[in-house]
């Protein structure tokens, strides 16, 4: 059961991570993010999707 709950916490701060670092840097990604995870995500913090919503705006594309 300890194992299961350290695997959830790992997998929902790795889905948050990817949203703050990897997907500003990744259109599609990006555009999931801010399509479907960032409504939710924004219930716990704003900062979360800010970087992704800046990339958004600047049309950023560095792949």
């Amino acid at each position: 059961m300890r194992n299961l709950l350290i695997l959830i916490i790992v997998l929902g701060g790795g889905f948050i991570l990817v949203g703050m670092y990897i997907a500003p840097n990744q259109p599609p990604l990006r555009a999931w993010y801010l399509a479907n995870a960032c409504p939710t995500l924004d219930k716990v913090s704003p900062e979360i999707c800010a970087p992704i919503r800046k990339a958004e705006r600047t049309g950023a594309d560095k792949t």
